[in-house]
């Protein structure tokens, strides 16, 4: 399989997750049924494998900060402040589910969690928006090629 078609099928499953993060929220808020737990870990493993397939753009990017176009090095913030807002959403969500038996830091660290959750959906949808022409084509690329 191509390194692009990979790609396009990881950001679609990663799509699919993220929505099935957030669709099992409340679910977990009232019967802490681990849905919204297990959906999340594997996003963060998707995240984590999105992010090995664009390593070498990473490292690039990263040692040539000062000299990237001005739009690659937007990217490289949002892309930059995106995973600084999963780790930190994933970190505060593990934290506060152990603290569970602590009931008003759980509460507390919930609320942070929601935020940051928040903060991650925003994101996201610059991240897609900004790659949209990527996605298309890409897509568009499998599609007729199948045919």
């Amino acid at each position: 399989m191509k390194k692009n078609s990979l790609t396009i099928w990881v950001d679609v499953c990663l799509f699919a997750l993220l929505m099935a993060t957030i669709l099992t929220v409340m679910p977990e808020v009232f019967t802490h049924s681990f849905l919204h737990v297990f959906f999340g870990t594997l996003l963060s493993v998707g995240a984590l494998l999105h992010i090995s397939l664009h390593w070498g753009w990473i490292k690039n990017a990263l040692q040539r900060f000062g000299h990237l176009p001005d739009q690659a090095r937007a990217n490289a913030c949002l892309d930059l402040a995106l995973f600084c807002a999963y780790a930190m959403c994933g970190g505060m969500g593990l934290i506060a589910r152990a603290m569970l038996i602590l009931l008003p830091l759980h509460i507390l660290l919930g609320i942070i969690h929601a935020f940051l959750a928040a903060l991650v959906i925003t994101l996201q949808a610059i991240h897609i928006v900004r790659h949209w022409k990527w996605m298309t084509a890409t897509a568009r690329q499998l599609i007729w090629a199948k045919q």
